[in-house]
């Protein structure tokens, strides 16, 4: 994962289920669960962020235009 801007990283506690977690770092290929977490965590930002631009196109009618 390209680092574009520092990350300020904070200790949390979260009760997982740690058979996840292993395999989310096993699919994602990070070098340690902490890793697996940060990257899983930025995914699902970045995917509700692109839901919410998809619905604003939504709501303007533009989704689904031919406007070419």
């Amino acid at each position: 994962m390209a680092k574009a801007e520092a990350q300020r990283l904070d200790r949390k506690n979260f009760i997982v289920d740690g058979s996840k977690v292993k395999r989310l770092k096993r699919v994602l290929g990070t070098a340690s669960e902490s890793e697996a977490i940060r990257v899983a965590v930025d995914r699902a930002l970045n995917a509700e962020e692109a839901i919410a631009a998809l619905e604003r196109l939504r709501k303007r009618g533009t989704w689904g235009k031919n406007l070419a």
